[in-house]
């Protein structure tokens, strides 16, 4: 425990001091509260987790084991990812850390950091060639979870490194669908402008049309229109106008109506 105390402070002095007193490399776990198992956390992870990187080197020259995990799949290099510590991740990295190594939920470091929008760590992860378009256990991919959360410059950097922009989780929603839904203007230009699929529709026949038009986003609406979208029905025979005259939309009807006759303003 006192390893790991220092470990997590950043104390390099006192963590070299331990180590020279013996202290195991790798010794120490934390049992949380309402768990039955504890959390097998090495000093390395904690110091990982605290963005240590002067630490984590120290722990590395004695011996620490770079990839060893916690009990739910998480290693160093995933939590200073997490944390967005680049200074960490780049040690990590440089030392030889598993960079697709995933979790209990096939969550990659590359992954948390998009999720997050730690730009620094995706750019020293891509660097180090790790893999953009590595999903979850549902589906879920880093340009997903950009798109999700307007991440800007974190789904520039995706695309750039070749991910894939039409891939879509389990029940079918895609990058662009999660952008009209969330009303992620930018996000939804820059995935047009890079050729997205604007008809590709989720498993229940929902294009990203749709739920634009039924929660009301005139703004995205139209920006789908002018790309091309198609005004289908869903597989419960609902359509995009139908939904915004549901939700009572007004503007959005009124779009639809003009753009069904060939009105384009």
């Amino acid at each position: 425990m006192p390893l790991l105390r220092a470990a997590g402070n950043g104390d390099v002095a006192t963590v070299e001091k331990l180590l020279k007193a013996g202290a195991k490399v790798d010794g120490g776990t934390i049992s949380a509260k309402n768990q039955e198992a504890s959390l097998l956390v090495t000093p390395l992870f904690a110091a990982a987790v605290d963005g240590q990187a002067a630490v984590i080197a120290v722990l590395l020259k004695a011996g620490a084991k770079i990839n060893r995990t916690t009990t739910d799949g998480l290693t160093p290099l995933y939590a200073a990812a997490n944390g967005g510590h680049r200074a960490a991740v780049s040690v990590l990295v440089g030392a030889g850390a598993k960079i697709d190594i995933v979790t209990d939920h096939q969550h990659t470091p590359l992954f948390v950091a998009a999720q997050r929008g730690h730009e620094a760590v995706l750019a020293v992860l891509i660097k180090a060639g790790a893999d953009v378009n590595r999903t979850t256990d549902d589906g879920c991919s880093p340009v997903f979870m950009a798109a999700q959360h307007d991440h800007r410059a974190v789904l520039a950097m995706l695309m750039k490194a070749g991910a894939d922009i039409n891939q879509a989780e389990d029940s079918g929603c895609t990058p662009l669908f999660i952008a009209a839904q969330q009303n992620h203007t930018t996000v939804l230009a820059t995935l047009l402008k890079a050729g997205a699929d604007v008809n590709q529709a989720k498993d229940d026949g929902y294009t990203p049309l749709f739920i634009a038009a039924a929660l009301g986003h005139e703004a995205v609406l139209v920006a789908l229109l002018e790309a091309g979208a198609q005004m289908t029905a869903s597989d419960d025979g609902c359509t995009p106008l139908t939904a915004a005259t549901n939700g009572g939309h007004t503007s959005v009807v009124a779009v639809l109506r003009r753009w069904a006759i060939g009105i384009r303003y």
